[in-house]
């Protein structure tokens, strides 16, 4: 390890163990006004071409507040999350297609299901909100995708992938839960002209490197190929995070019976930094990432969708990944049923380099289930999903794989 990765992951830590401090210190002084706590829980079982997979997922989040005679509002706020299935840091493209070079999952052992995902401060007034600590980032946020009717299962951005096969990635989530500032103006900030608007920046001055063999892509993992010593990847890190992202809400019509368009869009930045220069072959540079969803209700129904296009930071003469999903809903009573459909292709080493040029992935994933709330918060549903993937025969080729799988979630 050199000194420079040494400090960016000795940084990363102090900065994640400061916020968690504020928010845990903070939290009896600011009980007196109220402890918030709230959370979900999901499990998942799948027949998978024959095969019985099974997941687990659960968050508990802990807030608290106090309201001072100004109006203004400070908290802290501690998450903690365990699951098998989440990577050690964001994916800069799709789950098998890209690296795992973005933002971390939070603080705890690489190894282990359970860690602290979010540990942050803030601040709510007249002015907007403001928070530092580890938190998501406001494009993750604020991200809009297809509707669905699960929590953990879907053709993208999903909690557990039973097929194993899934790539389709279009939330812009790269700063992960990296240490940053967020602020947010009040909501229609613009006066309500324009509907409901909310707008929000996000700025992390780092995220972590890429040492330990974590940016190394999940089909190459799987196929045996280990890159820690060849990656261009080994050494390198990202920072000056920015992402902007902006959401918008509007009823259309008159009387009850009015149609709901949502619309969010996001944008983030970060400078590669590349320390293993020697290695590289000038593959690392400054990431970029665009993100677009659209929603829209009437009644019981919201169709919708959602696309994203990055270049998974590395150099121009690469492709790039582009990622869309977009699907309907329908809930009536307690019932809710969907369709999705998903597709990303990432060619974004082809031709970069001759060490990386045969790996990429084209994805497809269509899903159609039902669902039935019960009393208190309890959810149970099935689904039905085909996803058919398209890879160099180093990392499996041309492989397709169908699943029958049964979700039951618990919020409260």
């Amino acid at each position: 390890m050199t000194l420079a990765t040494d400090r960016l992951r000795r940084i990363g830590l102090s900065g994640a163990c400061a916020a968690a401090l504020f928010a845990l210190s903070a939290a009896p002084a600011l009980a007196q006004d109220g402890v918030e706590v709230s959370g979900d829980a999901s499990v998942v079982v799948g027949v998978v071409d024959g095969d019985l997979k099974a997941d687990a997922d659960a968050r508990v989040k802990v807030k608290s507040s106090k309201v001072l005679e100004s109006g203004l509002e400070i908290g802290g706020v501690l998450e903690a999350r365990v699951d098998g299935d989440a990577p050690p840091k964001a994916y800069t493209a799709g789950r098998y297609s890209g690296f795992l070079a973005g933002g971390p999952r939070g603080v705890g052992p690489l190894e282990g299901d359970a860690f602290l995902q979010g540990a942050y401060a803030y601040a709510r007034g007249g002015f907007g909100m403001v928070s530092l600590g580890r938190d998501d980032g406001i494009a993750s946020q604020l991200a809009i995708t297809s509707p669905t009717i699960f929590r953990a299962i879907g053709v993208n951005d999903w909690r557990t992938d039973v097929t194993g096969l899934n790539d389709v990635q279009t939330v812009n989530d790269f700063s992960g839960y990296a240490t940053k500032l967020t602020y947010m103006p009040p909501a229609n900030f613009l006066g309500g002209v324009l509907g409901g608007l909310q707008f929000g920046v996000s700025y992390a001055p780092e995220v972590s490197d890429c040492e330990d063999n974590v940016c190394t892509s999940l089909s190459l993992a799987n196929a045996g190929i280990d890159l820690d010593e060849i990656s261009p990847f080994v050494g390198s890190a990202w920072e000056d995070v920015v992402e902007t992202a902006l959401y918008y809400e509007k009823a259309i019509g008159l009387g009850e019976d009015r149609m709901t368009l949502g619309l969010g869009a996001s944008y983030l930045s970060a400078q590669g930094t590349d320390i293993n220069a020697a290695l590289s072959n000038d593959l690392i540079e400054n990431y970029e990432s665009y993100a677009l969803g659209v929603n829209v209700a009437f009644k019981g129904l919201t169709v919708g969708g959602s696309v994203k296009n990055t270049n998974a930071g590395l150099a121009d003469n690469a492709d790039g990944y582009l990622a869309f999903d977009t699907g309907v809903t329908y809930e009536k009573g307690n019932w809710g049923f969907m369709l999705g459909y998903g597709a990303a292709d990432a060619d974004q080493v082809a031709g970069s380099s001759a060490l990386l040029s045969d790996f990429y992935r084209e994805t497809q994933s269509a899903q159609a289930g039902i669902s039935y709330m019960f009393d208190h918060g309890v959810t149970l549903g099935a689904a039905a999903q085909f996803v058919d993937t398209v890879a160099p025969a180093e990392v499996g080729g041309e492989e397709e794989s169908g699943a029958l799988i049964f979700e039951s979630n618990f919020k409260f």
